[in-house]
């Protein structure tokens, strides 16, 4: 009876020090799959992150004191953690298959603005009411909380994320980018 005591003594100890490896392992690698350097490293979304830096959520074009955010702040669900994990587990297979499969669409940037069409998949409001609770206090905050007017977040502020000219740059740099495929 004590050498079974011992062994899941033992074996639970062990378990739990692997649990809490596997753990810290996993949150460390969240956190470094959570950086705008790790999203912009994948040639197609280079764009995206040079528009994200000058957008007014951007370290650069933060000119009227908004709230730096980064990809996975506007990208992914906050209502939980796991919604959020699932969210990203899933865009990131998805990425990666559009990378791996599709080269990443490098070649076809109706695909780029196809999605920009979509983007209420692709930000998520309880992303903006993570950061921007309680709301600012305006008439149109007002409307869309008592239901009076149909919307969300993205329908006034959709330039937030990438500024207004986004769609611009991500044709300029898909261009060049064409160019510089079709001359090699």
């Amino acid at each position: 009876m004590e050498e079974k005591r011992k062994t899941l003594l033992v074996g639970g100890t062990i378990g739990f020090i692997v649990a809490g490896i596997v753990a810290i392992a996993t949150a460390q690698m969240v956190e470094s799959t959570s950086t705008p350097s790790f999203c912009g490293s994948c040639h197609e979304m280079t764009p995206m992150v040079e528009s994200w830096k000058t957008g007014p959520h951007g370290p650069l074009g933060n000119k009227a004191d908004a709230i730096r955010a980064s990809c996975v702040d506007c990208h992914l669900p906050h209502e939980n953690v796991v919604s959020y994990l699932v969210a990203k587990g899933i865009s990131g297979l998805n990425d990666f298959v559009g990378h791996v499969f599709h080269g990443g669409y490098k070649d076809n940037p109706e695909h780029w603005l196809e999605k920009r069409k979509e983007r209420n998949h692709y930000v998520f409001v309880s992303s903006c009411k993570h950061c921007h609770e309680p709301l600012p206090e305006n008439i149109m905050h007002k409307k869309i909380e008592s239901g009076e007017i149909d919307g969300n977040c993205l329908n006034c502020h959709w330039y937030v994320g990438h500024g207004f000219n986004f769609e611009e740059k991500l044709k300029e740099y898909l261009e060049k980018k064409r160019e510089e495929h079709s001359e090699s």
